[in-house]
């Protein structure tokens, strides 16, 4: 069979305007695997509620991180590809599960070199219904039965990830926050195989249980506890929190907003954020954490602020994918 692999992450508008914004949103945010609800009550929502305020201020938010080279999110995964194509002899395609480069157009180049089995990596560590199940329906849809598909398996434990982690806190001796990104608490139960398991104690993970494999909060606090080994942090010198929240919806506690608030009050006023659920800078990291936390903390009494950067193009980032890609055999069919 020949092989070819698809690079995907979530997607950015074509360019920091309102009127790109409201196609951006439009597509994201009508996925049933983003906001899980009924076509009509989603249809209202997204049509009533959001789109009417958010293009505006999104793309205000968009215009304070983009640069000469787009978007940040999409120049880094272009970067990740090019590097890749010469250290990889498959061929490789880089696609946005929202946005472009489009799913359809990345599936059609494969597609046309000869390829009948589509490997996906998804640029998230940590499995998502929201992500990495999303951008597994949308490639499934796409290819229609013309090749196999492989999914990489959730790395967030992988040695070549944690690492470089580790490493980018050398000589940090802030306070730490980790900060993931955040899910409705809803999307935990759904994925949850046993169907008791997640959210039904304090301490459902740290109980063994086959919830795991597809379980966020599980795999966030398994790759902070990895991290802080591996870069020797005891537990009174880090927290963790999730952000970008959307909704009333009970979302997965703490809050970042919260914790950069509360934070300064307990002494902790000189901080680092570190964001491991994002593979590349982007909006969620570059505007609401490093421009937007950083406010919120210094207003509520913090002193120092620095936000550690994602892997993005560096060289551990090449290592990571290429590591992963090589054992593609052992990667799962997509069912």
């Amino acid at each position: 069979m020949k092989r070819g692999f698809l690079l995907m992450n979530t997607g950015s508008p074509d360019e920091p305007t309102e009127a790109a914004l409201r196609v951006y949103l439009k597509e994201f945010l009508m996925d049933p695997y983003v906001i899980d609800m009924p076509f009509p009550l989603r249809y209202a929502l997204v049509h009533w509620a959001i789109l009417p305020k958010r293009p505006a201020e999104s793309a205000k938010a968009y215009k304070a991180i983009w640069s000469e080279k787009g978007s940040p999110l999409v120049h880094y995964c272009r970067q990740l590809v090019q590097g890749l194509e010469k250290r990889i002899d498959d061929p490789i395609e880089m696609v946005m599960a929202y946005g472009n480069p489009s799913v359809p157009d990345g599936v059609e180049k494969l597609l046309k070199q000869g390829v009948d089995e589509i490997c996906l990596l998804p640029l998230f560590p940590h499995y998502a219904m929201a992500t990495t199940g999303g951008c597994t329906a949308l490639v499934k849809k796409k290819i229609k039965g013309r090749a196999t598909l492989r999914v990489v398996p959730p790395f967030y434990l992988e040695p070549t990830l944690i690492q470089p982690l580790a490493a980018s806190l050398a000589g940090v001796d802030e306070h730490l926050l980790f900060s993931y990104h955040g899910l409705p608490e809803r999307h935990i139960k759904k994925t949850d195989p046993t169907g008791s398991h997640c959210l039904n104690a304090p301490d459902c993970c740290e109980k063994e249980s086959p919830a795991h494999a597809t379980c966020y909060r599980h795999q966030c606090f398994e790759t902070t506890k990895a991290v802080t080994q591996a870069a020797g942090i005891p537990a009174d010198r880090y927290s963790l929190s999730f952000q970008s929240r959307l909704g009333r919806d009970k979302w997965l506690e703490p809050s970042t907003e919260a914790t950069l608030r509360k934070l300064p009050t307990l002494g902790k006023k000189n901080l680092a954020v570190i964001c491991p659920a994002f593979f590349c800078d982007c909006l969620e990291t570059l505007e609401e954490i490093e421009m937007r936390g950083r406010e919120i903390f210094m207003e509520a009494g913090g002193e120092s602020f620095r936000m550690i950067p994602c892997l993005n193009d560096s060289p551990a980032a090449f290592q990571c994918l290429e590591m992963l890609m090589t054992g593609a055999d052992d990667w799962p069919l997509a069912r």
